[in-house]
């Protein structure tokens, strides 16, 4: 039979041994636990980036369509000066023509 001495000692031993097979595996587990996490959210930051990436490219086509909306705008605007500036030169020859008619019809 074992004496109560010893039965300490034993039982300090197995704690130890428990102790000591136990915190290297808890270490381990944490470390894993701790990849497993930083891959998720390094997943996320890689998809947050995709999604960055596609709204970029949704900004660029939306800024292509506005300078086309642009380039439009002008060429239209472009027309409209030029058909005012030639009716503007049309009142002008009207008004140098009728100048000209109530000057002939002062003179008679």
């Amino acid at each position: 039979m074992f004496s109560f001495a010893e039965s300490v000692e034993f039982r300090a031993s197995i704690a130890q041994l428990y102790f000591v097979i136990l915190v290297p595996v808890f270490a381990v587990m944490v470390g894993i636990v701790g990849i497993l996490q930083m891959n998720s959210i390094g997943g996320r930051f890689t998809s947050m980036e995709a999604r960055f990436t596609s709204m970029e490219g949704r900004f660029m086509s939306a800024e292509g369509r506005f300078a086309s909306l642009e380039a439009n705008m002008n060429v239209r605007l472009t027309s409209r000066e030029a058909r005012f500036d030639t009716l503007t030169g049309k009142v002008v020859k009207i008004d140098n023509r009728r100048t000209r008619v109530e000057a002939i019809l002062d003179r008679h």
